[in-house]
């Protein structure tokens, strides 16, 4: 079976600023969310061999159809970064370089690009991984479709591969469908998202498993 790498940008670009914010080259310029970029891309094309990459790009906040729905989704986060900013068109650069075609999609985050994407490839036949540090991102788990979470891999892996239902239990404590039902009982911090007064996980789970 042929395999694609879908990969969220963000989550990867990220990570690595947070883990070389001091690197710089020689003119003093940030470099270190490139660097970092740059060896996790390798790492998982020898890792995962794919036929296919495609890379999945955030939009502002302010532009995000939710943001209509909810004016406080997100709020809390702060922009993006100077010196990250600086280093996206670097990034942007790299994967032209080796062919990785692009996607931003007007009103929707990476994540919702990623999840149309892993169902397309998936109902091609081809395996989809998508890249990602979004657990909640484990909804779209099915056969055919799979997640690599970045920063929980073990040995030589620079990732942990939820692949089935029970992996998605084993991390959540739900099934995949429940996912969006967890959320919204218990929120999300991250997001903004307020949840349920007085609920979390302890409580939550054994309600949906009823």
């Amino acid at each position: 079976m042929k395999k694609a790498i879908l990969l969220d940008v963000s989550a990867i670009m990220y990570r690595a600023y947070f883990s070389l914010m001091n690197m710089t080259n020689a003119k003093g310029e940030p470099t270190g969310a490139l660097f970092g970029f740059t060896n996790m891309f390798l790492s998982l094309c020898e890792e995962y061999e794919p036929d296919y990459i495609v890379a999945a790009f955030d939009n502002k906040r302010e532009s995000l159809k939710r943001t209509e729905k909810y004016s406080e989704y997100k709020s809390q986060r702060k922009p993006m970064p100077e010196d990250l900013l600086f280093q996206l068109p670097l990034i942007e650069k790299v994967l032209d370089g080796f062919g990785v075609k692009k996607y931003k999609v007007e009103g929707h985050e990476a994540d919702d690009v990623l999840g149309t994407l892993a169902k397309k490839y998936s109902s091609e036949g081809i395996k989809a991984v998508v890249v990602t540090g979004d657990k909640d991102l484990s909804q779209i788990v099915e056969d055919g479709i799979c997640i690599a979470l970045l920063g929980k891999g073990e040995g030589k892996s620079r990732t942990k591969l939820i692949s089935t239902e029970e992996d998605v239990l084993e991390q959540l404590g739900v099934r995949p469908k429940m996912i969006p039902d967890l959320f919204g009982l218990i929120g999300d911090s991250s997001d903004g998202i307020p949840g349920v007064r007085k609920v979390g996980e302890k409580k939550a789970i054994p309600m949906l498993e009823k």
